[in-house]
């Protein structure tokens, strides 16, 4: 039995109320909970099932064959006696047995199903979901996973209160997403994750006053993506760099830019500067790969040596994943940071990844750090993930201690996995950074 089932049962016994009562109050516990109970509980072994939490995910926790799974899973909707089922979480090998599949769907659909989330990732082959979307009136979050269905156009009631939907390695069309944004009126939240889709992606959410959240991930063959989201307020995207769009200015707060490079010899730093030129006011939290940051420092162009203009006004929150190959170094770093005034928290992730000697560094930039201003007055935590003790490293910690007046963290993870890549300690070097800041800390996770 699980802790939190446990406590909810000792709480009802508590109470001394009726043995009768109790049973009935543990009828609508999620599923998984109830089932432990009538494992271990002579009291409970005839419990009626009307658990409103039909989460399935944990079926496979225990080592079961599928046919029995699906017994297990075809005995709880027989015996299901409540009028309504919230939620249904199923994770299965659909192969075989897919008519029990759309039974129980389309059983949830009668109960007034809020949160219905599918995956069927474990088969090799995409189940088609032929369900009647336009029918579901009640659904709020819908998640689907490895599997084909289809949107209505212009429906009257369908998917009218979807409030969240996330798509992953399934199919996408271009008139399913308009399909989607003109009937879910009340939509908050879009993902599109490891979707085949190929062209153009298209979000026009112009009318709509509730979506904040749109997430594009692992979607190679997407040419470009057009944004007509006034209201969007976290954006992410993770794969190739490719062209945005935004056909009106966007309010977005949060961004998660997780670039990567097609081919290494082709310089993508001109889109990566075109995307960002009229979206950046309101960023208060930005999430970034060293590929985004080399294109915002300096680079020759006509034989002319240039840095883009941009200044981060409202930021407040920076994390930057490096990832092989990289030619960034402090000085990168330095200067974006100098763009953003009212920066106060700073996550450098450097897991797997090794800063590579720099001459260039070494002999311009390092002492152009050391001669310029690079105070940052708001910041107060600095976090270094996968943290070695090489050299360029105490070069970071060191410009942080030295710039930062107000810093109050300083953290330093070093991987266990990572350990034996670790250098020696340069005790001089720790000794001096620890006398301008003696709050750095060093742990191992």
């Amino acid at each position: 039995m699980s802790e939190s089932s446990n406590k909810r049962i000792k709480l009802l016994e508590s109470k001394n109320l009726p043995e009768d009562l109790v049973v009935s109050i543990s009828s609508f516990l999620p599923i998984q909970s109830l089932l432990r109970n009538r494992i271990v509980s002579k009291n409970f072994r005839h419990t009626e099932i009307k658990s409103l939490d039909l989460d399935f995910s944990g079926v496979f926790s225990v080592r079961r064959r599928k046919l029995k799974v699906v017994k297990i899973i075809e005995n709880i909707f027989n015996q299901h006696e409540g009028s309504n089922i919230n939620r249904f979480v199923l994770i299965l090998n659909h192969i075989g047995v897919e008519d029990m599949i759309l039974s129980w769907i389309n059983t949830c659909i009668s109960k007034n199903i809020q949160e219905l989330e599918l995956d069927f990732s474990k088969s090799k082959k995409v189940l088609k979901i032929p369900i009647d979307f336009s029918a579901i009136e009640t659904l709020t979050a819908l998640k689907l996973r490895w599997c084909k269905f289809e949107i209505p156009d212009n429906s009257t009631k369908g998917l009218r209160n979807l409030k969240t939907l996330s798509l992953k390695q399934t199919e996408v069309m271009k008139e399913m997403i308009d399909a989607i944004f003109s009937n879910c009126i009340h939509l908050e939240s879009l993902e599109l994750i490891e979707c085949r889709m190929y062209g153009i992606l298209s979000i026009y959410a112009q009318n709509h006053e509730k979506f904040k959240s749109l997430v594009v991930s692992s979607m190679p063959k997407l040419l470009y993506i057009i944004l007509n989201a006034p209201t969007l307020k976290y954006y992410k995207y993770d794969g190739y760099i490719m062209k945005v769009i935004f056909l009106r200015r966007c309010a977005v707060e949060e961004a998660s830019l997780f670039y990567k490079q097609r081919r290494r010899s082709y310089d993508s730093s001109d889109l990566v500067v075109a995307n960002m030129r009229d979206n950046i006011e309101e960023f208060h939290s930005l999430e970034i790969t060293n590929f985004f940051l080399e294109a915002l420092t300096y680079r020759y162009v006509e034989g002319k040596l240039i840095k883009p203009s941009f200044k981060f006004e409202n930021l407040l929150k920076f994390r930057i994943v490096f990832k092989a190959p990289a030619f960034c170094s402090l000085f990168d770093i330095a200067e974006f940071l100098k763009g953003c005034p009212k920066l106060e928290q700073v996550l450098i992730d450097i897991k797997n990844f090794t800063f590579e000697r720099n001459m260039f560094w070494e002999i311009h930039h390092k002492k152009q750090i050391q001669n310029e201003n690079y105070r940052l007055e708001c910041l107060k935590e600095v976090k270094i993930i996968g943290y070695k003790g090489h050299c360029h490293e105490l070069d970071i910690v060191q410009f942080f201690v030295e710039n930062a007046p107000s810093l109050k963290k300083l953290d330093l993870e070093m991987l266990k996995n990572e350990i034996s890549e670790a250098h020696v300690p340069d005790y001089e070097r720790i000794s001096y950074i620890k006398n301008i800041f003696p709050g750095v800390e060093v742990t191992e996770v």
